[in-house]
């Protein structure tokens, strides 16, 4: 989430001193480096945030387009949508299992069974910020970057509070 937030604000400073095509380099190489290191600590694991940004740098640097900075977060979103379809689809949930990650926190079986039962919620959730992601591919920069720094966050986090309100209301404990 914070890699967000900074992107959006290395674009818009970017661009409010340098074009498009010098901040597209200057974004390739940060992320090159950044995906070899990847690449080679985490294997494929970790990459393709990095290498998001290496193509959207290199793309920006050739076709000399501020639209293409746009598409990263487009892309990390979709990303997210096809890990949640897939979950919802073929029946393999991930969530759980993340969740169980957090340090000094217990789950009771109950809850992580709610968890895992709310994929479809999730990918509802995730195809209404990629809509509005694509929608802010072709409004202003400052609406790009005023949706992309807070409108998403306030997004998932009215979605988180709603499932935790559900949840209450349900009496997972």
């Amino acid at each position: 989430m914070l890699l967000t937030l900074i992107y959006v604000l290395f674009i818009v400073v970017g661009l409010r001193f340098f074009e498009p095509q010098v901040v597209g380099l200057l974004l390739l190489s940060l992320a090159a480096p950044w995906t070899l290191y990847e690449l080679i600590k985490n294997r494929f694991k970790s990459v393709w945030v990095p290498l998001a940004a290496a193509v959207v740098g290199s793309l920006v640097w050739y076709l000399d387009s501020v639209v293409v900075f746009k598409i990263l977060p487009v892309l990390i979103t979709s990303l997210f949508f096809v890990k949640f379809a897939e979950a919802v689809i073929f029946k393999r949930p991930f969530l759980a299992k993340m969740v169980q990650k957090t340090p000094k926190m217990i789950w009771s079986d109950e809850k992580l069974a709610f968890i895992d039962s709310s994929h479809l919620y999730w990918l509802l959730i995730t195809t209404i910020n990629l809509v509005l992601q694509v929608a802010v591919l072709f409004a202003s920069m400052k609406i790009w970057a005023l949706y992309t720094t807070v409108g998403w966050y306030l997004l998932f986090g009215g979605a988180l509070a709603l499932q935790i309100i559900y949840e209450k209301v349900r009496g997972v404990k």
